[in-house]
């Protein structure tokens, strides 16, 4: 008897529903009966075929079932749904239109780390703990403090129809649209974050529809909390505070309308006027040269191209440039990445120290600027 495919039998085992007999499981692999029992018993091996029905017919994974790991490089998906008001659920329309961005940066992850990405770090388990570890004054540079302080990817993309959370083996990563609206963008990360702290990419399934009520609280709770909502006079504040407000918490109106209604927060009349206006409009009106919370327009502007920039985590396109530059990698990845053009990307010649066959070889390969217009296949 075998060892390693005992194991993969007690996998099996592990995770076949109560009142799945091994001869049902059997049929549905079209396997035969006496075949199983031998294999899952570690008497003769599976073949990839068998594993493979067997996996998708106990919805598990493959790489788990054939190793006892995670595979480095299973995607699962979370993604921002809007409020269906005449259906009355959440939903998430443009998510056929997504998939092939969302393929593209898995396969760009692929690229880069062929072992796997670097596993994220445990994130706290709660808004208040996540706060302290994100600093005081995160809002300024969100991103990029998600980024350093919690071992989170941040990702920027044009084109997609609402914002994502990628779990890539043991990677955590967030995907945001791009948009002139930064404070769309923080509730966005902040909900992001939530499914990795509260769990939903835990498991084999990914998160659900039901998971989105328990993230908004948790975004609501790390952006505005009540202890520092409760820190202002909000019966006495006028339309310059709310701006000062607003523009230190990164934050809209709206959100923040719904965040003091929840609390029951009294607020003065100048309050409810002020967020009754969007929150750009808003801004510009109190902004100036001389004139605080925000100072210049340049300020709202510098936020707005930061919030509206394609960005990939430096230590990716640092990872895959290495890769490219080795000619381990398709440039490919890179240039779409970086949104150049791929004759743009520096490709070992033979005399960079690579065997001239080998040189041949990936060149016959190397993909044109054509070739940009095709999904990338996920490994």
């Amino acid at each position: 008897m075998d060892d390693e495919l005992r194991a993969v039998g007690d996998r099996i085992r592990s995770v076949m529903p109560d009142g799945l007999s091994q001869r049902q499981l059997a049929e549905r692999t079209r396997m035969k009966t006496d075949a199983l029992s031998r294999a899952l018993n570690g008497q003769r091996g599976f073949s990839s075929v068998e594993l493979a029905r067997i996996a998708d017919e106990l919805g598990t994974d493959l790489y788990w079932l054939v190793t006892g790991e995670q595979d480095p490089h299973r995607v699962r998906i979370a993604a921002r749904h809007s409020w269906d008001a005449a259906q009355r659920l959440r939903v998430n329309p443009g998510r056929t239109g997504d998939d092939n961005l969302l393929e593209r940066v898995a396969g760009t992850y692929a690229a880069a780390y062929p072992d796997g990405p670097p596993p994220s770090r445990p994130l706290p388990g709660n808004p208040t703990a996540m706060r302290e570890v994100l600093g005081e004054h995160f809002a300024r540079d969100y991103g990029v403090t998600v980024e350093d302080r919690l071992g989170v990817d941040v990702v920027r993309l044009p084109m997609l129809s609402t914002d994502y959370s990628l779990s890539i083996g043991s990677r955590a990563v967030v995907i945001l649209s791009t948009t002139p609206y930064w404070f769309r963008s923080n509730w966005s990360l902040a909900h992001e974050l939530a499914h990795f702290a509260l769990g939903h990419h835990n498991g084999d399934s990914e998160p659900r529809e039901v998971d989105e009520a328990p993230a908004d609280r948790f975004a609501a709770e790390l952006l505005l909390p009540e202890d520092l909502v409760a820190r202002e006079d909000w019966r006495r504040m006028d339309e310059s505070a709310v701006v000062e407000f607003l523009w230190r918490t990164g934050v809209s109106t709206k959100a923040l309308g719904i965040r003091l209604g929840s609390l029951g927060v009294p607020v003065s009349t100048e309050v409810v006027a002020a967020l009754k206006r969007g929150t750009l409009d808003l801004m510009r009106a109190n902004a100036g040269e001389d004139r605080n919370p925000i100072g210049s327009v340049k300020q709202l502007i510098v936020r707005q191209q930061q919030s509206a920039t394609r960005t990939f985590p430096a230590a990716l396109v640092d990872a895959l440039q290495k890769r490219v530059g080795a000619g381990a990698a398709s440039p490919e990845h890179l240039a779409w990445m970086l949104d150049v053009p791929v004759d743009e990307i520096d490709y070992p010649e033979p005399d960079d120290g690579i065997e001239p066959d080998n040189y041949e070889r990936m060149s016959a390969g190397r993909p044109t600027a054509g070739d940009l217009e095709d999904p990338l296949d996920v490994r």
